[in-house]
């Protein structure tokens, strides 16, 4: 794998790791609204879904939580960063 292969991989995956993030935070603010101002879900019926708000605010906190872990980053997250600062300060090829 070559220097320029390597940084497209690391490229595409920050990409996606930001998607997710934003995401997963979009819908655990959209089930937390669901829970807490019921006059949003006026429209939504609690059985057309099939929850209640309880498991609304459950799904809530769990989409927070995973886009907060998105958004502190993995080791592996880390390592891909580290690795590619020393690819991009070595002059050699």
């Amino acid at each position: 794998m070559t220097k320029l292969e390597f940084a497209n991989k690391l490229e595409i995956y920050l990409k996606k790791q930001n998607k997710d993030k934003v995401i997963y935070f979009i819908l655990g603010l959209v089930f937390i609204i669901f829970t807490f101002i019921p006059q949003v879900a006026l429209f939504f019926s609690e059985s057309m879904f099939g929850f209640t708000s309880a498991a609304f605010s459950v799904f809530g906190g769990l989409c927070l939580g995973k886009a907060w872990h998105l958004k502190s980053g993995t080791e592996e997250h880390e390592l891909l960063i580290n690795a590619m600062d020393l690819l991009s300060s070595s002059k050699d090829t």
